[in-house]
């Protein structure tokens, strides 16, 4: 067998006289906070937690002793373990009045809160240790500022965006910038959207990223994260994914990471809107069984939601439905605005798929508010849904309505820059609104940027609303080519629902669509030799554990390869590859 695995003798040690020892015994304390660092080195945050935990318990200096809790509760939110960090951070007060320790003892506990859903809980820690560092410690308030800005997003109540900016302008410019950038991004996406680039752009030559042929592979993986989400939030979506992605190869070799739910997540949405269902799909599951078992409740809501949205797009409107209702059960949903606003969704995609509009328009018009100048209700995630709400308010005689909102949103990203995605789907809500003669220049708008196709399920869905709206115009023979185009994006995604519009569309138009057969010779070509074999392994019944043992990977990782080779056979389960795949010699 291999030899024992090095540090591992001392460790036990460690063990052996600490529990020996009663009371305190600093040289026991010692060993034990030796045995936390090689824990850490190998990735094993859980055990340094548990490490530094037991070395506090026998410090016989309290200071020490508070040090060795605030290093126990970094280690524990490493391992994603949110009640326990909450708990190690709160001792901390008891034990020191050292304002270094008591503010690292509060960042902890902020984040403890901020992967709940108690978002003004977790802010009431971050932002004072923010604003009284400003002076002394710019690099403390920007880190506090960067904890700050997730779950100032995700509650979505503009006081503490605002709070965040504020102090965020009172920081001088330090070496390294990219606590601000995601402050500036995460809290106001359109306003400060050029600068937020501008420094995206620079965090790659950043004096901390190590020189290399693949930067993102040589950035510390707290700076990916970050970037991934600034890169999300800023609609850079085929970026975030890089990044995020190549953040979760990096979580997945080490064997306990609490940040690996919030990053699944983070690119579980980025995927889907890229219209990488399947992947998303995958990344979701990876998300909600990480997050489950370390309590991450954000995230134990929010992937269920956005599971929930792929079943109603893919018209599952019951099952869509059961998971929303399941998801947000006990959850205070106004205090948490993205999730409502992502909720919202999900239960208007189901009502769109069932073709009920009245009931899809009541879900869409509730991201904003009722006001006589409607707000937002999330100041990111409302604007999306813009284009839907037109959508189903032009068909169910609401079309005043919906132009108050479109107007008063337009006037408000009008303070800012909207990205390519977002000026699409204003577009496409103009062209639905539009007098009939003005609406073609606003359809020709929405498609003429070939940026808007790293969106496929938006674009597809902007070249049928052209499209019908030319066969009105008696134009089918111009409405052909778009509706072809849409029903690929549709057919590829597996949404029943407008793939059905989309067939009627084109029938009306004089066009026959046929059935792509499944497994066809160019949805072969796109496989890598290794996915071939994974998927004639799987094919041939196979366990997923079963594969790994004869090619050396991980089960989990097979199970991501087979994610990835289902949408390019054009499936959607295992039962399917065999038919998928051609003999083997043909």
């Amino acid at each position: 067998g291999p030899p024992p695995a090095p540090g591992r003798q001392p460790a036990r040690r460690a063990w052996h006289h600490a529990a020996a020892a009663s009371g305190v015994d600093e040289e026991a304390a010692r060993e034990l906070d030796d045995s936390a660092a090689r824990a850490q080195r190998r990735g094993g945050y859980a055990a340094a937690a548990t490490a530094l935990e037991r070395a506090a318990r026998l410090s016989p200096d309290p200071t020490v002793r508070a040090g060795r809790l605030v290093r126990a509760a970094t280690m524990a939110m490493y391992a994603g373990h949110p009640r326990w960090v909450g708990e190690l951070s709160a001792q901390v007060a008891t034990l020191t009045d050292e304002p270094a320790l008591l503010a690292e003892a509060s960042l902890r506990a902020g984040w403890a809160l901020a992967v709940t859903t108690r978002f003004a809980g977790s802010l009431g820690f971050l932002l004072p240790v923010a604003e009284a560092a400003v002076d002394e410690d710019p690099v403390l308030t920007l880190d506090a500022l960067a904890t700050a800005t997730t779950p100032a997003y995700n509650s979505g109540a503009p006081e503490h965006r605002q709070k965040i900016l504020r102090i965020a302008e009172r920081v001088p410019p330090q070496e390294d910038e990219i606590g601000r950038l995601w402050a500036l991004a995460g809290c106001d996406p359109v306003r400060n959207r050029a600068r937020a680039l501008a420094m995206f752009a620079r965090a790659w030559t950043d004096p901390l990223a190590e020189p290399g042929a693949r930067p993102e592979l040589d950035l510390p993986l707290a700076r990916m994260v970050v970037l991934g989400g600034t890169a999300w939030v800023l609609d850079e979506t085929a970026e975030a994914i890089r990044l995020l992605g190549a953040a979760m190869d990096h979580l997945r070799r080490s064997p306990t990471s609490g940040a690996n739910a919030t990053v699944a997540q983070a690119l579980a949405l980025a995927l889907y809107e890229s219209g990488s269902w399947t992947e998303a799909r995958a990344a979701l599951d990876e998300a909600y069984g990480l997050a489950a078992e370390g309590g991450l409740e954000n995230v134990v809501v929010g992937a269920p939601v956005l599971r929930a949205t792929l079943l109603a797009l893919r018209g599952d409107t019951e099952e869509a439905r059961a998971a929303v209702q399941r998801a947000v059960h006990g959850i205070d949903l106004p205090n948490c605005r993205s999730l409502q606003v992502r909720t919202h969704y999900a239960l208007g995609a189901a009502a769109l798929a069932e073709g009920d509009h009245a009931a899809a328009y009541d879900r869409f018009r509730a991201v904003y508010t009722r006001q006589p100048e409607p707000e937002p209700l999330h100041f990111h995630a409302s604007d999306y849904y813009l284009a839907d709400l037109v959508a189903a308010a032009v068909r169910t005689g609401r079309a005043e309505d919906a132009r108050l909102v479109l107007d008063t949103t337009r006037r408000r990203l009008a303070q800012g820059e909207t990205s390519a995605r977002l000026t699409v789907i204003v577009h496409r809500a103009d062209a639905l609104l539009a007098e009939p003669d003005d609406a073609e220049r606003h359809f020709t708008a929405a498609l003429a940027d070939p940026a808007g196709d790293r969106w496929p399920f938006e674009r597809a869905q902007v070249r049928l609303d052209y499209a019908e709206w030319l066969r009105r115009r008696r134009r089918a023979v111009e409405a052909r080519p778009l509706l072809a185009a849409a029903l690929e994006v549709f057919e590829r995604l597996g949404t029943r629902p407008w793939t059905d519009r989309t067939r009627a569309e084109l029938r009306a138009a004089g066009v026959t669509p046929a059935s792509p057969p499944a497994g066809s010779a160019d949805s072969l070509a796109e496989l890598t030799p290794q996915q071939l074999q994974i998927a004639r392994l799987a094919a041939a019944g196979l366990t997923n554990r079963e594969i790994g043992e004869r090619i050396f990977l991980s089960p989990r990782t097979v199970g991501f390869h087979l994610y990835r080779i289902f949408p390019k056979l054009g499936i959607t389960s295992r039962a399917q590859l065999r038919d998928a795949l051609p003999e083997p010699g043909e």
